[in-house]
């Protein structure tokens, strides 16, 4: 009673009503739910609790719990606002990368960070990331026990921007991979792979 109290006051005071109560559960629904719309805040609520909720899931739990198809296109698109409510959008991510490196080197003296801007977007007022380099200090001190072959690989990171993720790692006496430096570019290129080396 008070998770649902809880959450009735901190998402503007949404009204709820009972369809099943026992001495220790509560199962509401959202009042403004119909058979045709289900309830936002539950989908939200799986999203979060598993990363990998799908289309298939939405559909499903649509027809189990109201008995209404719901059509692929509005379980896509509703799946996709409840992951930017839960996530954030592509845009946000992006913006909140300098802040999350900026907090990864005051936490862990002695990580490289740099970056290469693409140039400065006016209308924004922002930069536009071109490339993006970091090594944890740890990784940076224990490279002196590895061995001196170093394999230097790359990776499509499968976003609304389509960048990729470019690793260095050595192997250590314990046959253990460190890794040794990571980059994040946008495109897999000649002056990318030189910027990164």
């Amino acid at each position: 009673m008070e998770a649902v109290k809880d959450h009735s006051i901190w998402h503007a005071r949404l009204e709820y009503y009972v369809t099943e109560s026992s001495k220790t559960m509560w199962k509401v629904l959202c009042k403004h739910s119909t058979e045709e719309q289900w309830c936002r805040w539950e989908l939200r609520g799986h999203v979060k609790c598993n990363p990998s909720y799908g289309i298939k899931h939405v559909i499903q739990n649509v027809k189990d719990q109201t008995g209404y198809d719901v059509p692929y296109q509005k379980a896509w698109y509703n799946l996709k606002m409840a992951r930017e409510i839960v996530y954030g959008t592509w845009e946000s991510s992006v913006e909140k990368l300098p802040a999350y490196l900026g907090a990864i080197q005051k936490y862990n003296p002695g990580t490289i960070v740099e970056w290469k801007h693409k140039g400065f977007q006016a209308s924004t007022g922002k930069y536009v990331m071109g490339y993006v380099f970091w090594a944890f200090k740890p990784c940076i001190d224990g490279f002196q026990f590895c061995r001196n072959i170093i394999s230097v690989d790359g990776t499509h990171l499968y976003t609304k921007y389509k960048y990729k993720l470019l690793i260095a790692a050595a192997m250590d006496g314990n046959q253990q991979v460190l890794p040794l430096a990571f980059a994040v570019v946008d495109e897999e290129t000649y002056p990318s792979w030189k910027w990164f080396l």
